[in-house]
């Protein structure tokens, strides 16, 4: 099959995967488009489209996102796109990968075999920290949802919250890392040809699980957190 129709048909299925929980569509599409791409270009071509299906759920949700709870998101995650690329063209990504996968498995079975109460909250500060990790690994492997859902998970907000909170904060680590993918060298004809070819599929996608997560309560919305969280975990350790 053609890479360009290959890689948009991932992305529809990725889109529907964001649109229903409102994080993960890089860790279903990155692992199968290294398949047949190298790891550099997947990352250019995820993170623009990044900017498109967190831009479709951003305004799905705006009237659930809050200015306040994002503040620290947005603050920590500055410098962490920075550390991100550096990461990305100096430093082997294993063991952070798989310190991060040990990590989320380990949360996602407490969340759904042990949790029986929702959280009641944890304080602003925690966010700086969870940017800051989002930041630097989202630009690296554009996979950083982890850190902030963990964030979310902890914060005891509704889901339509948290979906506008990821959805806002994702869209501006998209914005930043897309400029600095740019400037550093990473788009090339073909990144940007097959992210344009991709972008229709991808906003079929999202709005199809935008759609299909209205019927979602909070109860299961949760317990498909932690689920997705625990499948980011057993991608990690999987080498691309």
């Amino acid at each position: 099959m053609n890479e360009y129709i290959l890689t948009a048909a991932i992305y529809a299925a990725a889109g529907f995967v964001q649109g229903l929980t409102g994080f993960g569509s890089a860790l279903v599409a990155i692992p199968l488009m290294t398949i047949y791409m190298p790891l550099s270009e997947a990352v250019a071509v995820s993170i623009l489209c990044g900017v498109v299906l967190n831009a479709q759920v951003g305004w799905s949700y705006r009237r659930y996102a809050d200015r306040e709870r994002l503040r620290p998101l947005f603050i920590g995650a500055a410098p962490g796109v920075l550390a991100g690329v550096y990461l990305l063209h100096n430093v082997p990504g294993d063991i952070m990968k798989a310190g991060m996968g040990v990590f989320l498995m380990l949360y996602a079975a407490y969340g759904l075999f042990f949790e029986r109460v929702k959280a009641k909250g944890i304080s602003r500060r925690w966010g700086y920290l969870a940017g800051f990790a989002s930041g630097a690994i989202g630009a690296a492997f554009s996979a950083g949802g982890p850190p902030t859902v963990v964030y979310a998970t902890l914060t005891g907000w509704p889901k339509d919250v948290i979906k506008a909170a990821l959805a806002y904060f994702f869209f501006a680590v998209c914005i930043v890392s897309a400029g600095a993918h740019a400037a550093s060298g990473m788009w090339s004809l073909k990144v940007l040809t097959m992210f344009a070819l991709t972008a229709p599929a991808l906003w079929f996608g999202t709005r199809l699980g935008i759609h299909f997560s209205g019927g979602i309560g909070e109860r299961t919305y949760r317990r498909l957190l932690f689920t997705m969280l625990a499948c980011m975990g057993v991608l990690m350790l999987r080498p691309f």
